[in-house]
């Protein structure tokens, strides 16, 4: 009787081990679920662990799902998708934070206020407001993350998930982040830390930060970054099998990246460096032949900008003259600049990724253009820049034509603050 006591116990208890099994944390646990069958070998994203372990952590739950359209388990199947045949937790509201529009085959959702199938209520955030309210849960008693994002700050799922933790400090509301892969390694960290960037008023984060965003959500919350009396109530559920230099096209899942246009590793380096030229009157050939890859103006000559280039950056990349028409190719373009005119400038090749740095060229080339071109280069929204440039310094050194590249020596002083910072939220070898 006593034996079988005992294993009754057991198997009571059985849920609160998947729970207890978590680093020392104090504010957040990190829940680690594994894969059905014994695996050592491919990537499993936190999505497939859930679903692997049950669903056990949001079982009889009213739950908020945010995500977007990388969202995907290995074999490209849709969170929505895999949540739609569940009657054992209710959907009661799905936040969208793509950029790229997206149904899902079972639900048929398409930024529609409200889907009838499901009873929830239906959010798109966009990059202007990403701003999570209580209002927008429905009255969700748990918060489930699932983003795949960029790897660098100028992301909104960058701000969405730093708006969910203030949320969840605020209101005790659990929020379950599933992690998933850094598209541009998990190692790789440069750029100006910010000093006043998006929702993280004085977080001294890069601009690439080297993380996966459960690791640094994990930073975050632990370190008190979060404008709010409380920490959140932040549950992490790692992946297996990560490596942090592994790319994302080296990772054997499907392609997820949540942005209209980028298939390649080498686009999205890029759109990291061309995202600099927004708010300014520089193109980067949205919804032309070369999106991202480009920087240009009808007022710009590729010729001119080459030599100076190849001198400038040419340790990081190789430029060619190129012109492009934004807005030619593609019937996504919304209010962008010269849509329709022919532009000239440079377009940035990438023989070797892992020497590229995104933000000493976006910045750098930026710079050059407004010094050659005094009398047509503008900003449009200067607060903006400052912005997602994460200081005000910039804006100032751009416009006093100074030489952008005396910055990139106290970025990398900088940089290493926060590497001995980030190291204790680190969750994956690179081994």
């Amino acid at each position: 009787m006593c034996k079988v006591g005992n294993r009754l116990l057991f198997l009571l208890l059985i849920p609160l081990f998947l729970l207890a099994e978590s680093d020392d944390f104090q504010h957040s646990k990190i829940i680690y679920y594994y894969p059905s069958e014994k695996d050592s070998v491919n990537l499993y994203p936190a999505l497939d662990l859930l679903l692997a372990n049950d669903c056990k952590i949001i079982k009889n739950k009213r739950v908020a799902v945010v995500c977007n359209s990388g969202s995907l388990d290995r074999k490209g199947v849709h969170i929505l998708d895999r949540f739609s045949d569940r009657d054992d937790f209710q959907v009661v509201a799905i936040i969208q934070t793509s950029q790229k529009e997206f149904n899902t085959e079972s639900s048929g959702m398409s930024y529609s206020p409200f889907d009838s199938a499901n009873i929830a209520k239906n959010i798109l955030i966009t990059p202007n407001h990403p701003v999570i309210k209580q209002a927008d849960l429905n009255g969700a008693n748990l918060i489930l993350v699932d983003l795949q994002y960029l790897g660098i700050r100028y992301d909104v799922n960058y701000d969405v998930v730093n708006s969910l933790l203030k949320l969840s400090a605020e209101r005790r509301i659990p929020l379950v982040l599933l992690d998933r892969p850094n598209p541009l390694t998990a190692k790789i960290m440069e750029g100006p830390l910010a000093t006043s960037s998006g929702l993280l008023d004085g977080a001294q984060i890069p601009w690439r930060y080297g993380m996966t965003i459960g690791e640094l959500a994990l930073l975050i919350n632990e370190e008190g970054w979060i404008d709010s009396g409380n920490a959140a109530r932040l549950y992490l559920i790692p992946m297996v099998n990560y490596n942090r230099r592994d790319w994302y096209d080296r990772l054997g899942l499907p392609w997820g990246i949540p942005l209209e246009n980028i298939y390649t590793i080498e686009t999205l380096l890029t759109y990291c460096s061309t995202c600099f030229y927004y708010y300014s009157n520089i193109s980067n050939g949205p919804g032309s032949l070369f999106q991202y890859e480009v920087g240009g103006a009808p007022w710009i000559s590729g010729s001119v900008l080459i030599d100076r280039l190849n001198d400038m950056l040419g340790d990081y990349a190789e430029f060619s003259q190129v012109t492009f028409i934004p807005g030619s190719r593609s019937r996504i373009v919304t209010s962008s600049i010269y849509t329709g005119e022919e532009c000239s400038g440079i377009k940035i090749n990438i023989p070797d990724r892992k020497k590229y740095h995104t933000s000493t060229v976006g910045t750098c080339l930026l710079g050059l253009i407004a010094q050659l071109y005094p009398g047509h280069f503008r900003w449009r929204e200067p607060d903006r820049i400052d912005q997602l440039f994460g200081a005000e310094y910039y804006r100032a050194l751009v416009d006093a034509k100074a030489d952008l590249r005396q910055l990139h020596p106290v970025w990398l002083s900088n940089l290493t603050s926060f590497q001995k910072l980030h190291t204790r939220y680190l969750l994956y070898s690179d081994s």
